[in-house]
């Protein structure tokens, strides 16, 4: 699987990514990193795909989605689908309640979407979509995968665009980190502003795993990491909308 990071691609607050954003990013991946569409020998944005669902359930009505940037007590849960990761299996994302209420990310069968859209009390619920174009950097045999994220809601427009960067043979967070900073940090470069004072640059997001779970979440990346990196990615990219 190897480790990742995310790279939010940051506009001023009440502006959304436009086509133009999204095709300046897919140059810069294809023209100057040499990135080539996965299963293809071409440099193409390829076939979307699905890389998260994610349901959101909450007992209050919230007035737009920043306001709903992440869950505030026990009772309010998002209900993650990993598409290609973990297409099986839900992860749900909690809260306890308090200010500074741990967060957990808890495992569960896919059968538990079932029941919570079933429960009356959530008044207010929204489903996010994040989509993926993917490529290898240097060649189709590269460690390195990078995938240009596209998190919609019930199929509108694109309100976030994120570029996420695998790093395959490194499995530990700590051991890889380096490198995935080292790789971000030319990518952010090559993909900033187009000028200076133009809007649009790319952000590299920290998630604080040791925040969830109190230390439980191993040090081997896996699909629970996933889920808090996603967490932040729609955390700092909706709540600036």
């Amino acid at each position: 699987m190897g480790i990742k990071c995310i790279l939010l691609y940051k506009l001023p607050k009440g502006v959304l990514p436009t086509k133009s954003d999204a095709e300046r990013i897919i140059a810069v991946l294809t023209e100057q990193l040499c990135c080539v569409q996965e299963g293809s020998r071409g440099q193409g944005a390829g076939e979307k795909q699905l890389e998260a669902l994610i349901n959101i359930y909450k007992q209050t009505q919230a007035p737009d989605l920043s306001a709903v940037a992440s869950p505030v007590s026990l009772a309010d849960v998002w209900a993650f689908r990993l598409a290609r990761e973990a297409p099986n299996k839900t992860f749900l994302l909690l809260r306890q309640p308090g200010q500074q209420g741990e967060l957990r990310v808890t495992e569960a069968e896919a059968s538990i979407r079932t029941f919570l859209e079933r429960r009356l009390d959530y008044r207010q619920r929204a489903q996010l979509v994040i989509q993926s174009y993917s490529w290898s950097m240097g060649d189709k045999h590269s460690d390195v995968t990078v995938k240009l994220l596209q998190v919609s809601q019930q199929a509108q427009t694109p309100k976030v665009l994120a570029v996420e960067v695998t790093y395959h043979p490194a499995v530990d967070l700590a051991a890889g980190r380096a490198v995935l900073a080292e790789l971000a940090a030319h990518i952010a470069d090559l993909a900033g502003p187009e000028g200076p004072g133009q809007p649009g640059s790319l952000v590299l997001l920290s998630p604080d795993y040791s925040r969830f779970n109190a230390d439980e979440l191993a040090a081997t990346y896996g699909p629970s990491h996933s889920v808090v990196a996603y967490n932040e990615l729609l955390t700092e990219g909706l709540g600036a909308r």
